[in-house]
């Protein structure tokens, strides 16, 4: 089954209080939905050679979505 791993990237920024945060795909891929669950490590990976690799990007979280996903603006 094709999964799409989705993070969820956070940025604070200094003069804001809430972090501002969008989804980002990861991978889409033919997998069993555990492994998608097991990806932290496949995600500190990809965060690392991605434009999301300064310190003020954290992960504020993943999504296993089955099928074909379209990210949205703002998480």
């Amino acid at each position: 089954m094709q999964i799409t791993v989705v993070a969820i990237m956070c940025h604070a920024l200094g003069t804001i209080s809430q972090p501002v945060c969008r989804e980002e795909i990861v991978i889409k891929d033919d997998m069993p939905m555990q492994t998608c669950f097991l990806s932290q490590a496949a995600l500190a990976e990809w965060k690392q050679h991605s434009i999301f690799r300064g310190e003020q990007w954290t992960v504020g979280g993943i999504k296993c979505v089955p099928g074909d996903y379209a990210p949205k603006d703002r998480a």
